[in-house]
């Protein structure tokens, strides 16, 4: 149902004029706020020449409870998800679609996750599946799950229900049994359609949940292109692939997965790439987010830092410190750009060559007083990348 299970919900200023100028070849980037109170934003993306955001909300007030929780445990379901427009010259941000679909649980949301521009609409995926939710909450029935496409006025159309057909399909493989042995080839019956790239004859998309890379052609029609199975053996988290996000590099098509796996793809197939550092550390953590810039760079959001689950809590914890990673796959080097980045998820590059990530991503729009989120809103900063004068 979430990002992944065990359910992620359960485990868990201003750009200036002289930000536009270009950035000298080695200089250290710099990262600055660009706007603030936000409600767990995700996608972001630039779109009819203006920043957008996707606000995945904090459910509603449809609630249900689900076999196996504790006491008192429910799960909420609303329209509190948005897609806004963002001010970067004074921060202010405005919706352009509200009343999407938003569940909650716990700590964490699920509603608006990838958002991928083309010339004139933005491509939205809704998260989560109707499959998981009560057959009369209709809001979930109508858009969990949906890939839509939204214009620049704000009106939208759904394309495809992708986390139903995405469902469906994993219901055809033996689901793991947790604490018990690790069984390769198993398969959760879940979906939870995250991560979307516009192409020039539809979308691919990125399901967390179903462990799956998918191809939704115009008229709506969902292929599975590719399916991971990979279960992490020692268990860890997450328990298996989790692929979250899609770029298309120069030297094709890269996944990027919450495990910290990275798939280049070869039509219905692929092959993992391990990312290291110089001194051999795997560079990929957990990867919510990637994006390629105008010299064939892509960068890598990496929500969480490297350290084991539940072993550090509170805001400094390093385990909930993330950062963003830069890879050239013509060289095939990385390194990491930006570190100390409190629950970053999703980027893109800017018409000014900077890069722009959702950070506070499970955070509302008030800062908690305490927990994770203390003293942390929802917001995007600005992070400067080299880049030439004529970009």
């Amino acid at each position: 149902m979430g990002l992944k299970k065990p359910h992620l919900f359960c485990v868990l200023a201003i750009a200036s004029v002289a930000a536009l100028l270009p950035i000298p070849v080695g200089a250290a980037p710099t990262v600055t706020t660009v706007t603030t109170g936000l409600d767990s934003p995700r996608g972001i993306a630039f779109f009819d020449g203006r920043l957008v955001v996707g606000e995945a909300g904090h459910g509603g007030s449809d609630c249900f409870a689900i076999p196996g929780a504790p006491p008192g445990f429910s799960i909420c379901i609303g329209g509190t998800s948005q897609i806004s427009w963002v001010n970067r010259s004074n921060g202010t941000h405005t919706p352009l679609v509200s009343g999407l679909f938003s569940i909650m649980a716990g700590p964490e949301a699920l509603g608006v996750s990838g958002l991928s521009a083309s010339d004139d609409r933005l491509l939205v995926q809704i998260g989560f599946t109707p499959r998981e939710a009560p057959p009369n909450i209709t809001l979930a029935q109508t858009q969990a799950g949906h890939l839509i496409s939204v214009n620049p006025n704000g009106t939208w159309t759904s394309i495809a229900p992708v986390g139903t057909i995405d469902f469906d399909y994993t219901t055809r493989f033996p689901q793991p049994v947790f604490g018990g042995p690790v069984i390769q080839g198993t398969q959760e019956h879940d979906a939870n359609p995250y991560g979307v790239l516009a192409t020039g004859d539809g979308a691919l998309v990125a399901d967390a949940g179903s462990n799956t890379l998918d191809s939704v052609d115009e008229d709506g029609h969902v292929k599975i292109l590719i399916h991971d199975l990979f279960r992490a053996d020692p268990p860890t988290f997450p328990s298996d692939a989790v692929p979250t996000c899609v770029v298309r590099g120069e030297k094709g098509l890269l996944v990027g997965e919450l495990s910290g796996r990275l798939l280049k793809v070869h039509g219905t197939s692929f092959t993992p790439i391990v990312l290291k550092d110089s001194a051999g550390k795997s560079l990929l953590t957990h990867v919510t987010g990637c994006t390629t810039d105008r010299r064939g760079n892509v960068y890598f959001v990496n929500m969480f830092g490297p350290d084991p689950v539940f072993t550090q809590t509170g805001p400094t914890s390093s385990y909930f410190m993330g950062n963003v990673v830069k890879y050239n796959p013509e060289s095939g080097e990385g390194s990491v750009l930006v570190s100390g980045l409190r629950f970053p998820n999703m980027d893109t590059v800017g018409p000014d060559g900077n890069l722009y990530v959702t950070v506070g991503s499970v955070c509302g729009t008030t800062p908690a007083a305490d927990g994770e989120c203390a003293g942390l809103t929802g917001s995007v900063v600005k992070i400067t990348l080299p880049h030439a004068e004529n970009d």
